[in-house]
């Protein structure tokens, strides 16, 4: 398993409550009517998406290696994928997918972009209903900016992750969904490497100590 329980369920809330706090922001602006309604959405997801936020926190600290804010930080060896990854972006996937095991190595400053602008949007909300001004900052139309800003990333976040599944083969879809990624491994590669097979006997194995 690569994604543990509870980071799919961080996950969840924040990919839900992001899509419903686009929708709903929306309304505000376009249908009068419905504004309302629109607001007690608004804000039942953002509720959702700080219980997300503050669960990833506790993970980024506390879970698996690939859970931890590291994970997120590209490393060396990482540049060529990266590269080889917005080439498949840019050609439509026509361009093979490169493989990596956890985070795709190109969106994990995307990520951390991503919940900066999260917090961003948390802030300004919260401060928008007793103040205008913040430091020189008009909060509404911050607000409004960096929520444009994060429509994008989840629209292109989506797009991207079909595009994974449907070129690709470690299934990233059912991954976040159950856990676990499948990798297809290239039988000419493991002909071709130097590398002699491990084989054990059976008369090798001993009986577990009871």
């Amino acid at each position: 398993m690569i994604w543990g329980g509870w980071l799919r369920v961080s996950h969840l809330a924040v990919g839900l409550s992001t899509l419903v706090l686009i929708a709903t922001g929306w309304l505000l602006e376009m249908a009068p009517s419905l504004q309302a309604d629109a607001a007690d959405f608004h804000y039942y997801a953002a509720s959702v998406l700080i219980f997300g936020l503050v669960l990833r926190l506790l993970l980024a600290f506390s879970g698996s290696p690939v859970e931890a804010f590291s994970a997120l930080i590209p490393r060396a060896g990482e540049w060529r994928t990266m590269r080889d990854t917005l080439v498949f972006y840019l050609s439509l996937a026509r361009a093979p997918l490169p493989r990596w095991y956890a985070h795709n190595p190109l969106w994990k400053p995307v990520y951390l972009v991503l919940y900066l602008c999260l917090l961003i949007l948390i802030l300004t909300g919260w401060l928008r209903d007793s103040q205008d001004l913040l430091w020189g900052w008009y909060l509404p139309s911050m607000h409004a900016m960096f929520a444009s800003v994060v429509a994008w990333l989840a629209l292109l976040h989506v797009l991207g992750v079909i595009l994974h599944d449907y070129r690709g083969d470690a299934a990233d879809i059912s991954g976040i969904v159950n856990g676990y990624r499948y990798f297809v491994i290239d039988n000419q590669q493991i002909k071709g490497s130097a590398q002699p097979l491990a084989s054990i006997k059976l008369t090798d194995i001993s009986k577990p100590d009871r």
